[in-house]
């Protein structure tokens, strides 16, 4: 009787998200705060080449200038976080805040550095005909079964993250929903109307009266 190995399970096929980073720094002159049209003009071409897209995050660091007077020296660094933030803000990008645990240097003293991380779609190396088909003595799934769907689930997936951790539903509105339950008891909701239901609900009305009256 053909053996199988038990130990050699082949594993599901799906995809996989792989987390990635891009990094642009945009230097400053000594003693400015502003943003310079030829910073703003790389800045404006790192956003084009990276495809911010959905799902995306970016991030944004400024180093501390160099100088004994550490306080205007943060001054200077929170105008200059400020005048990169701003202007993505302008390119429809949101800046998320930036974590603690983040694990990255600060940039040089004159420049701010601006992070983009993404998660991107890794598909599963399909097709695999390696076991046999019609053959399966450790009662596992074929080494090719489920290999298109995998595949179309991976390129059409919205938000890569997605793969990696659900989403956050966000807080309910309480006022709304308690307000609901109480037109519900009062008996004030409205009553759907046959043209709301829809010609399908109509036709089943047909139906079952045609039912009542053969009965």
């Amino acid at each position: 009787m053909p053996l199988e190995d038990w130990s050699n399970v082949p594993a599901r096929r799906e995809p996989k998200a792989h987390e990635v980073q891009y990094r642009h720094d945009v230097g400053f002159a000594e003693d400015e705060v502003g943003l310079v049209a030829a910073e703003g003009q790389d800045l404006e071409a790192f956003i084009d080449r990276a495809r911010v897209r959905l799902g995306d995050r970016v991030y944004v660091l400024a180093g501390m200038p160099e100088g004994e007077d550490r306080t205007q020296a943060r001054r200077f660094s929170e105008r200059r976080l400020d005048s990169v933030v701003t202007f993505l803000e302008l390119q429809g990008i949101e800046v998320r805040p930036m974590h603690g645990d983040f694990g990255i240097e600060p940039p040089a003293g004159d420049s701010v550095t601006v992070f983009l991380r993404r998660y991107v779609v890794a598909l599963p190396a399909c097709p695999d005909w390696t076991g046999k088909p019609g053959r399966n003595f450790n009662n596992q799934v074929s080494s090719n079964w489920g290999c298109a769907t995998a595949i179309n689930f991976g390129l059409m997936v919205a938000d890569p993250g997605d793969l990696v951790h659900g989403r956050r539903p966000g807080l309910a509105d309480g006022e709304r929903m308690a307000r609901s339950v109480e037109r519900y008891r009062k008996g004030e909701t409205t009553s759907l109307a046959p043209e709301d239901i829809g010609t399908i609900e109509s036709q089943q009305k047909v139906e079952s009266g045609d039912s009542a009256s053969e009965k």
